[in-house]
């Protein structure tokens, strides 16, 4: 019996289900997350365990080592829940026996759907479309979408051609999901350097989570994990500042634009507890978006740089207090992000204090009116 290859950057799930005709003749083991002796949930996409590493090596004669790098954890030594793309929050709370296993959020990218078509390779999930630090593809810098651009529906499945290889198709409407958005192909022309920038910045994400240096040029004083801490909590605290939604919208407005979210309606909103891992597409990369524009050196070559600064309406949004205990986590805030922040709340607080005198002049000044 022979058995299917699976591709360099395959998720491990994909080589499985294009594998799925001899599923049961193998006994394979079952690719449903489960809880470890810690009661944490580990995903076998994430977190394959040795056994069923040891089991699936036995079953096919894939050598261990190449089936342990379809996991991400193997692929990116540093990746947390918060770099992964899922459904809804991996709760680790032993109380919630009601819960639904966990299932991640699988994206693509619909040029290589066809290439593989073309070039009459199966089709394949690559293991980063299922990170979330990942709104586009790092091979053609497309913006990566989940749903069919045909009937909109979420759902896809493996399907055998009986004039080529297999492909992924909608499991509603039953057409290849190799079709482009339409509306992406009308927005590449202006939007292609907007996309290759945050591209970039996602794949310096990436290389992070595999424990690279950033390059310092671009990140001056920033370390792998200062990267990705600073990344995430950029996102989490914009998350949170629901007190001051209306600055927090004024930034999203800037941000949600069809080049981005593909479509002319605003992202939905951020979740509170990991507002990046659970977000939709569009929403990932105005969150990735935003994090460049404070993050990374090369931003200034967009268009979303003109007007205020990023920096400043992220501060301000977020509130002083939140923005101090940032500045002073030394662990997560480099030395380059703490001077940019200093300077914002510096800018912010004079802003605030020609606020208050100009209300107060106006309010004089209508007194005197008065009382003459």
């Amino acid at each position: 019996m022979t058995f299917v290859e699976p591709f360099p950057d395959e998720l491990l799930s994909s080589w499985l289900t294009r594998m799925r005709p001899n599923r049961n003749a193998m006994n394979e083991p079952s690719l449903r997350a489960s809880r470890n002796s810690a009661g944490h949930w580990r995903h076998p996409d994430v977190h394959p365990t040795k056994s069923m590493i040891t089991e699936l090596a036995s079953n096919t004669g894939i050598a261990p080592t190449q089936i342990a790098k379809l996991g991400l954890c193997y692929r990116y030594p540093r990746i947390n829940p918060d770099f992964v793309a899922w459904r809804y929050v991996p709760s680790d709370y032993l109380g919630r026996d009601c819960e639904p296993a966990l299932s991640l959020r699988i994206t693509w990218c619909s040029r290589c759907l066809a290439e593989d078509y073309a070039g009459g390779r199966a089709a394949y999930v690559r293991a980063d479309w299922a990170m979330a630090a990942g709104g586009f593809c790092s091979r053609h810098n497309w913006p990566l979408v989940d749903r069919c651009v045909t009937c909109g529906s979420v759902d896809w499945a493996m399907k055998r051609s009986p004039q080529g290889p297999p492909r992924m198709c909608c499991a509603r409407c039953r057409r290849g999901l190799e079709r482009a958005n339409p509306g992406a192909l009308e927005l590449e022309p202006a939007a292609h350097s907007l996309w290759k920038m945050i591209a970039g910045f996602e794949a310096a994400l990436r290389d992070a989570l595999t424990g690279k240096v950033p390059d310092q040029f671009r990140f001056n004083d920033t370390s792998a994990s200062q990267l990705l801490d600073e990344t995430s909590t950029i996102c989490l605290l914009l998350a949170r500042a629901r007190r001051r939604a209306g600055l927090r919208d004024e930034l999203f407005d800037r941000f949600a634009t069809p080049a981005l979210t593909l479509e002319d309606g605003c992202p939905d909103e951020p979740s509170c507890e990991m507002p990046l891992a659970l977000a939709s597409p569009s929403l990932r990369r105005c969150l990735i978006a935003i994090c460049a524009a404070m993050l990374d050196a090369d931003y200034g070559a967009t268009g979303l740089c003109q007007g205020k600064l990023v920096v400043d309406i992220w501060s301000r949004t977020i509130g002083s207090m939140a923005l101090k205990h940032f500045i002073q986590d030394r662990l997560t805030c480099s030395s380059t992000l703490k001077r940019k922040l200093e300077a914002a709340l510096h800018r912010n607080e004079q802003f605030e204090r020609m606020s208050y005198l100009r209300d107060a002049s106006h309010t004089y000044e209508t007194l005197f009116q008065d009382s003459a």
